[in-house]
């Protein structure tokens, strides 16, 4: 799985989405994809984001803070 641009759009303030990634690369990515959607396409409703990373299970978790 990979995550997507679309993907951290998608979460609501207030909720946390899970992804299991392949390797450890890939949650390293995806830590950087927030960072980018925080940047320049956060939502209005949406004042950041806050990333978990599980290094051994190669999962992240994605939570949308709302305003």
């Amino acid at each position: 799985m990979k995550v997507t641009v679309e993907d951290i759009l998608k979460i609501r303030p207030g909720k946390t989405k899970t992804f299991i990634l392949g390797n450890p690369r890939e949650c390293h990515s995806a830590v950087s994809l927030v960072c980018y959607v925080k940047k320049t396409r956060k939502p209005a409703d949406i004042s950041n984001y806050s990333t978990t990373t599980d290094w051994e299970s190669n999962s992240i978790s994605i939570t949308a803070i709302g305003k």
